[in-house]
Parts: structure tokens; C-alpha cells; sequence
């Protein structure tokens, strides 16, 4: 049985979206991943979902949000980093209370957290013990489960909460005083002492690991990565295009110290381009091919092994 090849036009959108909702669920933390998470949830489930937020002196009733249907109490924990022992006292803390305030309403209860690599082992193990208390079944909330309930959602609703997708027609769209506000920018940054800029051979994207919707972007950005080559070769400035490069790079050696690997990097880089403030999409594009043309002409990222 023949299945018909997917829609370009939807395949780009779905990987805006992933890009964007991965990169919103890593930058967010404390309230701001609250609301990030109930606004999600409110939309997905309306009339059902209730987000809960701290009143009077008895607060939110150690309650972030509550699903009527299911009779569930959620609980979202996104600390700037995961302590251990931080955590299993906030778990045991936040689910004695929930079942000491919603008692008949709690049938289950969901631990909501930021961490995109996935919680601590004793973290895990923590909610494995508590689950079943007073006969209430526990269980969490990560970056997959709920990339699952936005993309439950419509395409409307995805935009109205991650703003407008990138089309090429907005790529092809942006002009030279697009890439020079992102280059200016990146330049303005500290950078390691002048070192050779290597041309990046082939099989890049297979070398870094990076996901399909990354890589569906980076190819939607060298649509315009000639622009960019054009600007950094004709700009006033001649060593600009170094500078870019070489903050780029720094950038890249400081999170791949981090232990970041794959898309993860690729977000630092793409916050550190300014991507993601939701300024226009036209700086969006802009970035996306400032990101593409070194990605694929200068030495940031890993380069492919060599075959013996």
C-alpha cells in the first residue's frame, strides 16, 4: 500500500515548532515554566484543565494545576539546577500536602520538571517509592510528554503560544541589515586569540548528532547562507566574519565543556545568535542562516571522523 510523501510546507512547520518548543521548555525556569506548562495544559484541555495560582495565606493548596476529569493534581518543580536532595524533600513535601488538601479529588498526581536529559536516578527512584500513597497514583512529567500536548494541539494554537513559524518565503525574505544586526551582535562578544577558520567538510549534521526538525532549520537557512557569505566578504570590516566565527566557536567550547551534545548545543548557540526573543521573524530568519552558513563554512561544530 503507497503512502504519499509528506508536505513540505508541514514538515517545516512542525520543525519551527519543535525547535521552538524545545528551546522555550530548556530557557524557562521557576513561575515562568509554570505558566509555560498551564498554558499548554489550559489549551489542550479546556474546560477540564484548571491552572491554580497561590491566593491568601493558604496559597495554591500545593496545586500548580488540576485536571477535573482525571482528578489529578499537578506539581511543576523547575529549578535553575536539580539538587537531589532539594527535589526528594519537595516531592515528599508537595504530595503529603496535595493529598491532605484535595483528598477525595486526588486520584493522581503528576511531577512536572525542566530537566530536557531527564531527572536524577534518585530523583526516579523517589517517585517510584511514593507512588500508591493513600492510594494515589504518582507519576511525572518531562520535555517529551509534554512536546505530546502541544502538538495535540492545532496549528492556531501552537502559534498563538510560540508566535508566527518560519516559512521560506520569510527567509528569502530577509536583506543585508538583517545579518548585520545578528553579526554586529555576535561580534560584540569576547573572543579567544585569532586562530584559522576552516572550511567544514561534508556530513556535518550526521557528525553532531542533531535531530531531524535541527536539521530541517539548518537546511531552510542555507537558503539565505550565500547572503550572509556575501556580507561578511563585502562588509567594511574585513575581520568580522572572523569575529563571528571565533565567538561562535568560544560559545561552542564553553557548553561542549558542559558535557551538551547534539541539539542541546545547538540551542545554546542559537540563544547565544539571538534567536528566540520573538523580536520579528525576519531577525528569527536572520539567525537561522547566520547559524546555517557557519555551521557549514567555518570550523564550529564537530567535523566527521576521517575513514581510516
Amino acid at each position: 500500500m503507497s503512502t504519499s510523501p509528506p508536505n513540505p510546507a508541514e514538515v517545516l512547520f512542525r520543525s519551527w515548532y519543535e525547535l521552538k518548543f524545545s528551546f522555550e521548555f530548556r530557557r524557562k525556569c521557576g513561575s515562568a515554566f509554570q505558566d509555560f506548562f498551564a498554558s499548554i495544559m489550559e489549551r489542550r484541555y479546556p474546560g477540564d484543565f484548571q491552572k491554580v495560582k497561590p491566593y491568601g495565606n493558604r496559597g495554591d493548596l500545593k496545586c500548580d494545576g488540576y485536571q477535573a476529569s482525571l482528578k489529578r493534581v499537578y506539581q511543576a518543580y523547575a529549578p535553575e539546577k536539580m539538587d537531589v536532595s532539594n527535589t526528594n524533600t519537595k516531592i515528599e513535601k508537595d504530595l503529603q500536602g496535595a493529598i491532605d488538601h484535595w483528598g477525595a479529588n486526588l486520584k493522581s498526581w503528576v511531577f512536572v520538571h525542566n530537566q530536557p536529559e531527564g531527572l536524577p536516578a534518585d530523583v526516579v527512584q523517589k517517585l517510584l517509592d511514593v507512588d500508591g500513597r493513600d492510594g494515589v497514583k504518582v507519576s511525572r512529567m518531562g520535555e517529551a510528554e509534554l512536546r505530546n500536548e502541544f502538538f495535540g494541539l492545532d496549528h492556531e494554537l501552537q502559534a498563538l503560544l510560540l508566535g508566527p513559524d518560519l516559512t521560506p518565503q520569510t527567509m528569502n525574505a530577509i536583506q543585508l541589515k538583517d545579518v548585520k544586526e545578528v553579526a554586529n551582535a555576535i561580534a560584540q562578544e569576547d573572543t579567544p586569540p585569532p586562530e584559522e577558520i576552516r572550511e567544514v567538510p561534508a556530513g556535518k549534521l550526521k557528525a553532531n548528532v542533531l535531530s531531524e526538525y535541527v536539521q530541517d532549520q539548518l537546511r531552510l537557512g542555507s537558503r539565505k547562507s550565500r547572503l550572509v557569505g556575501s556580507f561578511f566578504s563585502k562588509w567594511h570590516d574585513p575581520e568580522l566574519g572572523d569575529r563571528v566565527a571565533k565567538a561562535f566557536r568560544s560559545k561552542y567550547e564553553e557548553v561542549r565543556a558542559q558535557g551538551m551534545v547534539g541539539d542541546a548545543v545547538f540551542f545554546e548557540l542559537w540563544k547565544f545568535a539571538g534567536g528566540g526573543a520573538q523580536s520579528s521573524l525576519r531577525h528569527e530568519a536572520a539567525v537561522v542562516a547566520v547559524l546555517a552558513f557557519l555551521f557549514e563554512e567555518c570550523d564550529v561544530f564537530e567535523t566527521p571522523a576521517l575513514k581510516d
